[in-house]
């Protein structure tokens, strides 16, 4: 996975009644750390405070500097899905320090809780089983099998 991250600000062409965008709070001085966790880590798009969720021109996070605390265990602040290698894409986050609050295996796919450097909780989703390695998530302490 290839991430583009610039401060060059331009949008893809999306009609403004079509585009989602989601407000992340920031905290005073973590606005570099939040763009290198969204750019860099989960490899979205980064254009100045705004990325793409999980690349799709129409849902866009806008990082804001914000005093706001927010609840990560009740309000996650968004969910994206992968198409498949779950396992993988969690090891990769965990290689990078990324903090998880759970992560499961159910019948209907897998679901993980992590956060951001600010602790905004987020959702990431695989309804596929599909794995092109043999990356074993059950070892990890937040594992659950359901």
């Amino acid at each position: 996975m290839l991430s583009l991250v610039t401060d060059q600000y331009q949008r893809d062409a999306v009609e403004e009644d079509e585009v989602i965008t989601i407000f992340i709070p920031v905290s005073k001085g973590m606005m570099a750390q939040m763009k290198n966790f969204y750019g860099e880590i989960l490899h979205f798009t980064i254009n100045g405070s705004e990325f793409l969720v999980n690349n799709i021109r129409a849902v866009r996070g806008q990082l804001q500097y914000s005093e706001i605390k927010i609840d990560p265990g009740k309000n996650p602040m968004f969910r994206f899905n992968l198409k498949n290698d779950f396992p993988e894409y969690c090891m990769s986050l965990r290689q990078q320090g990324v903090d998880f609050e759970f992560l499961a295996m159910t019948p209907g796919g897998y679901m993980a809780s992590i956060y951001d450097p600010c602790g905004n909780s987020i959702l990431v989703g695989c309804d596929s089983f599909e794995n092109s390695t043999d990356v074993d998530l059950t070892s990890w302490d937040k594992y659950h099998r359901y």
